[in-house]
């Protein structure tokens, strides 16, 4: 079982690799990006919303193995969640945004994400 996925695309990620990243979408997928309000259908809306996003300054995402959880959901599909972290330099600042994860990856030939979910951590509430 190949259950890399979120590695693979944290490294890319970090790497700059835009290509590399796209890549690993299957050409129908669907992304609900973290920080985009729209489901993300086509292959041009996410390459817009990475280019977006590792065109920051210093971005990249770090991802909290401690937290991955796998599971085959068939014998050619599984599922990865867990949390990551995002970073990014905004007026100087370095940014860090908690969220939270899911891949839904085809493994049948080479392992494609099928569908990606993506929400920022809400911030607890104090009372």
């Amino acid at each position: 079982m190949n259950f890399e996925i979120p590695k693979k695309w944290s490294d890319l990620l970090n790497g700059g690799d835009l290509e590399g990243v796209l890549a690993l979408y299957e050409e129908n997928a669907l992304l609900m990006a973290t920080f985009d309000a729209q489901p993300l259908v086509q292959p041009s809306l996410r390459r817009k919303y990475f280019e977006n996003f590792m065109g920051r300054p210093g971005a990249g995402v770090e991802v909290d193995e401690s937290s991955l959880h796998c599971i085959r959901l068939s014998a050619n599909i599984y599922q990865s969640t867990g949390l990551y972290t995002f970073f990014y330099e905004e007026t100087d600042v370095l940014v860090r945004q908690n969220a939270r994860f899911t891949f839904i990856v085809s493994d049948e030939d080479s392992s494609l994400i099928l569908h990606h979910h993506s929400s920022l951590v809400p911030n607890p509430t104090s009372e």
